[in-house]
């Protein structure tokens, strides 16, 4: 009964879509289709490979500007501005604390960033700049400590 009710409906769409669009739309979808396809066969053979790179070499020229050398300026104004590297090893104020709490620094910036980081870039301006970062929070957080417990 189920193949009936298929058989049924599949027949009434297609007497409905012929009805609609008229006997001979399927000579026309086939038509259509067919010219689809080798109009791109036809304008791929003809245009084909070498003419498309050329094509696209022009067009990558005509509207690009071209390169300009300030980025390899920029690169060598930054390796002449060597900076001096001051780091100030202080954290708390207590030496029994700041050197671990030092190691601790060092061991989480050599394990987590160094290991993808030199993949990158030899520049340790980075790093140097994570650690002074790291610094001053925990700068910021024995201050904010001591000045909570002075109260």
């Amino acid at each position: 009964q189920a193949s009936l009710s298929i058989w049924g409906w599949g027949s009434l769409g297609i007497v409905l879509f012929l009805i609609t669009f008229g006997p001979f739309v399927i000579f026309y979808l086939t038509f259509y289709i067919l010219c689809f396809v080798g109009g791109g066969l036809v304008v791929t053979l003809l245009f084909g490979k070498t003419n498309s790179e050329k094509y696209l070499e022009q067009c990558e020229h005509s509207f690009l500007p071209p390169t300009s050398t300030g980025v390899p300026k920029c690169l060598e104004e930054m390796k002449r501005e060597a900076r001096t590297i001051k780091i100030d090893r202080r954290l708390t104020g207590a030496n029994i604390i700041d050197e671990p709490l030092q190691q601790v620094i060092q061991f989480s910036l050599r394990d987590y960033v160094q290991y993808w980081y030199y993949t990158l870039s030899d520049d340790e301006s980075f790093l140097l700049e994570i650690r002074q970062t790291l610094q001053n929070a925990l700068v910021q957080f024995a201050t904010r400590c001591w000045g909570y417990s002075s109260e």
